[in-house]
């Protein structure tokens, strides 16, 4: 009997991981003007309703724009590196449609695609190759997913799990390489970019960002490149909340 129990316990915790991951996101569209709509990417955890973004949200609509904002379980990265592939995989899709029908319906005329930290990978698997995107901000990207979990003193504990799973960071991005930032430029030519960094970033190292930065311009993109010296990674998505002119 006991037998039985698991294996129906087991076919569950799989039908759940399979579950699709567009299920279990948030995403809430503020209508403030036809001019620009801004399609925001959070970071790791983030909250539609906690005051950062409320801020940004209320930032955007009293410049006169729309915008679209995400929010994303804490689990589509996690040491389940497979599933973390195919959750970021099926964002993707779900945010290329939610811009393609928003623009239809409501002729904006420009997109702009904000990813911070984590959501950065959003915003460049979305734009990339993407003609309904105009303009990109990144704050406080890296090249490569793997590198910066394995850097990052903010995922210590998910880079133990997956240390437990036998995996190394080399077969880490091999697994990740679809995702990775570095590998999500090359079709941006058409859009307007800019990067947002820190020195003092501890989150994702600041030379990850810097390596961003080397990618795009060796592929002939110019990136216009802010950085400060001292406000460390939330400090500088609060920065671009507070003082970005919208």
């Amino acid at each position: 009997m006991s037998f039985y129990i698991d294996k129906i316990i087991a076919e569950i915790q799989d039908n759940f991981l399979n579950y699709p991951i567009i299920r279990k996101i948030s995403k809430h569209f503020f209508h403030g003007g036809y001019a620009k709509l801004y399609v925001v990417t959070p970071y790791w955890h983030a909250s539609i309703s906690e005051l950062p973004i409320r801020l940004l949200k209320r930032r955007i609509l009293k410049a006169g724009h729309s915008c679209l904002i995400y929010q994303f379980p804490s689990k589509v990265l996690s040491e389940n590196v497979h599933l973390t592939e195919k959750y970021f995989k099926e964002i993707q899709e779900e945010i290329r449609e939610d811009i393609n029908n928003l623009k239809n319906k409501h002729n904006f005329l420009e997109v702009i695609v904000v990813g911070m930290s984590l959501g950065c990978i959003n915003a460049l698997m979305v734009s990339n190759k993407n003609k309904n995107v105009d303009k990109l901000s990144l704050v406080v990207p890296g090249d490569s997913l793997a590198d910066s979990l394995w850097r990052s003193i903010g995922t210590k504990k998910l880079k133990s799990k997956i240390k437990k799973e036998n995996i190394n960071l080399e077969e880490l991005e091999k697994d990740w390489k679809r995702l990775d930032p570095k590998n999500n430029i090359d079709d941006l030519f058409d859009k307007d970019i800019e990067i947002y960094l820190s020195k003092a970033d501890k989150v994702i190292p600041y030379k990850n960002g810097g390596h961003l930065i080397k990618d795009m311009k060796n592929i002939g993109l110019n990136p216009i490149f802010f950085k400060n010296n001292k406000l460390g990674h939330y400090l500088t998505i609060l920065e671009f909340i507070i003082f970005k002119k919208f």
